[in-house]
């Protein structure tokens, strides 16, 4: 899987856990101290997340890391 895939498939996630939620982009980014369109970015597949943001975005989202698309090119 390249390294866009990857982000596709986990902005999907992410998008799926965040309207499960029912909490708007803005909310989790301001939560998750990222700003509004990087967040966006991410659900979009445009970004990948560092690993600490990812962290925080599972709490956020009550969602397992293991359940997420192959991660492997995330860098802290």
């Amino acid at each position: 899987m390249s390294q866009r895939q990857r982000a596709l498939a986990l902005g999907a996630a992410l998008r799926e856990a965040r309207e499960k939620t029912g909490l708007s982009q803005e909310e989790i980014a301001t939560r998750v101290e990222l700003h509004p369109m990087t967040y966006g970015g991410i659900e979009r597949g445009r970004l990948l997340p560092s690993v600490s943001t990812l962290t925080r975005l599972c709490v956020l989202l009550k969602i397992d890391p293991d359940d997420l698309p192959d991660l492997q090119d995330l860098q802290d």
